[in-house]
């Protein structure tokens, strides 16, 4: 029976001291045995962590009263094993290194649930972007999905530059594994000068949580950053293995 629990989430607003806030939540997960990884910038937090349900739900707790964050969009899953080797709190500048005159906190994509997701993809005139990395997109994504074949999220501006220049009167719907890609890539694409910007809100994993069955879109399976590698349409381990010598 799994019993590491495993959970998503982020948030994007301004936060004045975020040094203090990682090494608060640093001192709470190792007093309680969580781990994963944590980013804290002056942008919001984004993290994946694994503990027991408890120090989860205290974590959330911590956060939401203490630094006053709002944490909506939080996807829960089970582990058999532990997930993560270890804690990493990374206290940084920016959530993503995404070069631009840009402010996610000021402006980005609409974000849209499960069902309008669906009915926006199915739309003929929308262009559907997959922002994650070309590994993640072989394993699995969304029928008739534009992949940028990226290497690294870095390269979405010269993507964008050179293939979507002509395209900025399409409504575009864009995706990512848990929401925080697209935060930051909708908000670039608005700045430069998109007129109708929508993303999945919570990403794949919160989209595969809630979504019926018989109208999942997905096809494949869903890359994780964790030792599960990849979880299925159920959020469960899934077939997939990573060679840690290679990366491959």
């Amino acid at each position: 029976m799994a019993n590491h629990h495993v959970i998503t989430f982020y948030s994007i607003e301004q936060i004045e001291n975020n040094k203090k806030l990682g090494r608060v939540i640093e001192r709470f997960c190792i007093k309680n045995k969580i781990v994963g990884t944590f980013f804290s910038t002056p942008q919001g937090v984004n993290t994946t962590l694994s503990g027991t349900k408890n120090s989860l739900e205290e974590l959330i707790k911590l956060l939401e009263k203490k630094f006053k964050l709002t944490l909506k969009d939080q996807t829960w899953s089970l582990s058999a094993s532990v997930p993560f080797k270890r804690l990493k709190i990374k206290c940084r500048e920016n959530l993503l290194p995404l070069d631009g005159d840009f402010d996610p906190v000021e402006s980005r994509g609409r974000h849209l649930n499960a069902t309008e997701w669906n009915d926006l993809v199915l739309d003929p005139d929308t262009l559907v972007i997959d922002v994650r990395n070309d590994y993640e997109t072989k394993i699995g994504t969304f029928q008739e999905s534009t992949i940028p074949n990226m290497k690294n999220f870095t390269e979405f501006p010269s993507f964008v530059q050179n293939n979507l220049s002509d395209k900025k009167d399409k409504k575009i719907a864009m995706f990512c594994t848990g929401g925080i890609r697209c935060e930051i890539a909708s908000s670039f694409m608005i700045n430069e000068g998109f007129d109708e910007v929508y993303q999945l809100d919570g990403g794949v994993l919160k989209y595969l949580k809630e979504v019926e069955e018989d109208k999942n879109l997905w096809e494949g399976e869903c890359f994780v950053f964790d030792e599960r590698v990849t979880v299925n349409k159920n959020l469960e381990r899934g077939d997939y293995y990573q060679c840690f010598g290679c990366r491959r």
